[in-house]
């Protein structure tokens, strides 16, 4: 575990150390969650792009040919099919 020092300004702001961002892959506009549990313990971490992640199945599936004439859900069917290949591959 790591720890990383920070300053509460007087507005309630901090700046995330450089090696914190790199270490999870924060860039600008990128959003963070902040937990905390009911001992107060606090876990800051990176939210998932659920719209990127989702365009670039979409791109992977036209890259595999898969078009909305052959399917009602040509997406839903890609990742079956890539779930399937992981599956055979283990």
């Amino acid at each position: 575990m790591q720890r990383f020092a920070m300053t509460v300004t007087s507005k309630g702001q901090v700046t995330l150390p450089a090696e914190f961002r790199r270490s999870i892959g924060a860039k600008p506009g990128d959003r963070l969650s902040l937990l905390m549990d009911d001992e107060g313990r606090a876990i800051l971490s990176k939210d998932k792009d659920d719209l990127r992640e989702m365009q670039a199945i979409a791109r992977r599936a036209r890259a595999a040919g898969v078009t909305r004439d052959q399917s009602p859900d040509p997406i839903g069917d890609h990742l079956i099919a890539e779930d399937e290949r992981a599956k055979s591959s283990r």
